[in-house]
């Protein structure tokens, strides 16, 4: 009998503190991108959350490689939107971002100017609580980060 009562309030304490959410974060995996310059930079115009930030500097610092001998590539970042709506049944979070890219090479006089714009939502519906919500939120956020580095792989 012991063992039962232990068995059942074992199992009432797992289950108070099991959180299971319905939205799982993930990790984004993105590519290495290399320029043929020998200095780069980032400048963030706009304001933008903490975990987005954090997220952008360690694509910049990890993923973009400088290989050359002169110039300079300058990633600017800029025009930072996140919108989150109430739809039938849930949210939505719409987020997106405008960028630039200026590579300059001295030795040859050369400057190449690259533009962009990128977007990315997600949705949540049924039940749900806030902590879904944020996670939510970070992975559009990842998604985003994600789709600049796609799209200024296709742009070099």
């Amino acid at each position: 009998m012991k063992k039962l009562v232990f068995f059942f309030i074992a199992f009432l304490v797992v289950g108070c503190y099991a959180n299971d959410s319905l939205i799982d974060p993930n990790k984004p995996k993105f590519e290495t991108i290399s320029f043929d310059v020998v200095q780069k930079s980032i400048v963030i115009e706009t304001k933008i959350s903490d975990h987005l930030n954090s997220l952008i500097l360690g694509w910049f610092n990890n993923k973009i490689k400088v290989n050359g001998f002169d110039g300079e590539v300058k990633f600017t970042i800029s025009d930072y939107i996140q919108e989150i709506s109430t739809i039938s049944d849930g949210k939505r979070v719409d987020v997106s971002l405008a960028f630039e890219v200026e590579i300059y090479k001295p030795s040859t006089s050369k400057q190449k100017f690259i533009k962009g714009n990128v977007s990315s939502y997600g949705m949540v519906t049924g039940s749900y609580n806030l902590n879904e919500l944020d996670t939510l939120i970070q992975n559009t956020q990842n998604n985003l980060v994600l789709k600049l580095s796609s799209d200024l792989k296709l742009k070099i």
